[in-house]
C-alpha cells in the first residue's frame, strides 16, 4: 500500500497542478470581481457541497461492498446503487433548478445586488447538470478504489481542468462560456473512469438481479452525507457572511479552494488507498492491524502537514503572488488570499478527521459522534460570524489586505474544525482500541523537532537578508533550504524509514 500511496500522490499532484493552473488563469481572467465572486460560489456549490455528497456515497459503497451479505453479488449491488443514486440526485438537482433565485439570493450571494442577479441565476441553470455528474463520478471512483485501481482515479479531474483552462484562452471569454465548459468537464469524470469500470465487469445497469444484496438504510446515507459536509458549509457560511463587500467572496473562495488542492493531495490519496484496507480488515475483525494502519496514517499526515503549515506562514504570500499576481489579479489581492490561505490552514485536523477518521466510525455504525459534532461545529460557526458581522470592524487587518472582519470570520472556521478534530480523536479510540502509544507519540516529537531545525533556518536567512528571502523568485532558496534540512531530520531521528514503510 504504501508504493500505491506514492503512486496516487503522483497522480493527485498531476491533476491538481492543473487544477491549481486552472485557479492562476481563472484569477488573471476575472480577478476578484462581482463575477469572480458569482462564478466561485455557484461553482463551489457543486465542487464542494455535491463533492462532499459523492465523496460519501463513494464511501458508504466501499463500506457494502466489502460487507460479508454482499459477497458474490458486488456487481448488482453496485448497479443497483448507482441507479437509485443516478434517479435520487437528479431529482434533487431539478428541485435546485427550480428554486434556482432564491437560492442565489438567500443562501449563496445574499449581499449580490440586483444588476447581477440574472447572470448569477442563469449560472445556477447551466451547472445544475453538474450535480449528478460529480455524485456519480465519486461513486464510480470508489467502486474502482475498492479493486485497487487506484491511478485512473487519482486522475479523474484531469479533463476537467484542461478544458476550462482552455477555455479561459478564448478571447473576452464570457462567464457564461465558462460555466458551460465547466458543466462538460465535470460529465468528462465520468467519462474517463467508464473504461475502467467496465473493465472489471461492473455494469450501469444490471444484467443479474442478485438476491442475496444487502438494502442501503436510508438514514445510513443520511448521517453519512451530513457528517461529511462540515468542511464544506463552514466555507461556504464564511463567504454568504462576506458576499456584501465586493471580491470578499471570491477572496474566501481562492483561499480555500487552494487549501483544498493542496491538502486534498494528501488526504485524498491516503484515503483512496488505505479506506478499503481498513474497511476489508475491520470487517474481518482484525481490529489490532487497523489500529496500526492509524497510527501510520496520523504520522504521515503529521510529517506532511507541520512543514506545510511552517510554509504556509512564512512564504504563502511569496508563493502565491509568483503564481497568481499578474492582471486583474493585484498585490492587495495576494496580501488578502495568503493571510485567509494560512487561517484555513490551521484548521487542517479537522480536514484529515473529516476525509479520513469520520470513515472508521462508519464502519462500526457510530454516526452520532460525526453528525452531531458536524451539525454543533456548523451552528456554532454561523452564530459566531453573525456576531462578527455585527460588531467587528471593517477596518483592514494590519498588512493583510483584509478587513479585521473577514479575518475574524475565517478564523472561527479553524478554530471550530480544531476543536471537531479533538471530539474525534477519542471517539475513534471506541472502535480501534488505544492508538495513542509511545512510538507514536515519539515519532510525533521528532517530527516537531525537525520542523523547528526548519524554522531556524528560515529565521537565520530572514535575519540577515530578509530581501532575499522574500525577493520575487530568490525566496525559493531558503525554502528548499527548509526543506532539505527538514527531510534530513526526519531521516536521522528515524521517522522516515517509518514513513516508507511497506504494507501488506
Amino acid at each position: 500500500m504504501g508504493n500505491a500511496y506514492v503512486m496516487v500522490v503522483m497522480g493527485i499532484i498531476l491533476a491538481k497542478a492543473v487544477g491549481f493552473f486552472r485557479e492562476i488563469f481563472f484569477s488573471g481572467t476575472f480577478g476578484t470581481s462581482i463575477e469572480a465572486d458569482i462564478y466561485l460560489q455557484v461553482f463551489n456549490l457543486v465542487n464542494l457541497i455535491f463533492a462532499g455528497i459523492g465523496v460519501a456515497l463513494s464511501t458508504l459503497v466501499i463500506k457494502n461492498m466489502n460487507k460479508a451479505e454482499n459477497a458474490g453479488n458486488e456487481k448488482a449491488y453496485v448497479s443497483s446503487f448507482l441507479r437509485k443514486s443516478f434517479f435520487a440526485v437528479t431529482a434533487v438537482a431539478a428541485l435546485m433548478a427550480l428554486f434556482a433565485k432564491p437560492i442565489v439570493t438567500k443562501l449563496l450571494l445574499p449581499g449580490i445586488d440586483e444588476a447581477h442577479v440574472g447572470l448569477a441565476v442563469n449560472l445556477m441553470y447551466i451547472m445544475v447538470p453538474s450535480l449528478v455528474f460529480v455524485v456519480i463520478a465519486y461513486i464510480i471512483s470508489g467502486v474502482l478504489q475498492n479493486e485497487k485501481v487506484f491511478f485512473v482515479t487519482a486522475i479523474m479531474s484531469l479533463p476537467f481542468n484542461a478544458v476550462i483552462i482552455a477555455s479561459l484562452f478564448i478571447p473576452d471569454v464570457s462567464l457564461t462560456t465558462v460555466a458551460i465548459v465547466t458543466t462538460i468537464g465535470w460529465f468528462l469524470h465520468i467519462a474517463i473512469l467508464l473504461p475502467s469500470f467496465f473493465g472489471k465487469g461492473y455494469s450501469l445497469i444490471s444484467k443479474t438481479k442478485g438476491a442475496g444484496i444487502i438494502k442501503d438504510k436510508n438514514s445510513e446515507i443520511l448521517w453519512i452525507f451530513l457528517s461529511n459536509m462540515m468542511f464544506q458549509l463552514l466555507f461556504y457560511t464564511d463567504r454568504a457572511f462576506v458576499s456584501s463587500a465586493e471580491g470578499m467572496a471570491s477572496t474566501l473562495g481562492y483561499a480555500s479552494n487552494l487549501f483544498v488542492i493542496i491538502a486534498s493531495i494528501f488526504v485524498v490519496a491516503m484515503s483512496t488507498v488505505f479506506f478499503p484496507a481498513i474497511s476489508k480488515n475491520y470487517e474481518e475483525g482484525q481490529i489490532e492491524y487497523v489500529n496500526g494502519l492509524v497510527k501510520y496514517i496520523i504520522t504521515v499526515m503529521v510529517a506532511i502537514f507541520l512543514p506545510y503549515l511552517l510554509v504556509a506562514g512564512l512564504f504563502g504570500k511569496d508563493i502565491i503572488r509568483l503564481l497568481y499576481e499578474r492582471d486583474a489579479f493585484t498585490p492587495e489581492a495576494t496580501s488578502a488570499v495568503s493571510s485567509v490561505l494560512f487561517i484555513y490552514s490551521l484548521g487542517v485536523l479537522g480536514y484529515i478527521a473529516q476525509e479520513l477518521f469520520n470513515k472508521i466510525l462508519y464502519l462500526a455504525g457510530k454516526y452520532k459522534y460525526c453528525v452531531c459534532g458536524t451539525i454543533s461545529v456548523v451552528i456554532l460557526n454561523a452564530a459566531t460570524n453573525s456576531l462578527i458581522s455585527r460588531y467587528a470592524s471593517d477596518d483592514l487587518f494590519y498588512g493583510c489586505g483584509i478587513s479585521c472582519k473577514t479575518m475574524l470570520i475565517a478564523a472561527s472556521s479553524s478554530f471550530f474544525l480544531f476543536c471537531y478534530a479533538v471530539m474525534i480523536s477519542f471517539a475513534i479510540k471506541s472502535v480501534i482500541g488505544k492508538y495513542w502509544k509511545k512510538d507514536l507519540l515519539t515519532d510525533i516529537i521528532k517530527i516537531f523537532i525537525s520542523r523547528a531545525a526548519a524554522f531556524a533556518v528560515y529565521f537565520i536567512f530572514n535575519r540577515f537578508c530578509p530581501l532575499f528571502t522574500h525577493g520575487q523568485f530568490t525566496f525559493i532558496i531558503p525554502l528548499a533550504a527548509c526543506g532539505v534540512v527538514y527531510i534530513i531530520l526526519i531521516a536521522a531521528t528515524g521517522v522516515l524509514k517509518h514513513l516508507i514503510r511497506k504494507e501488506r
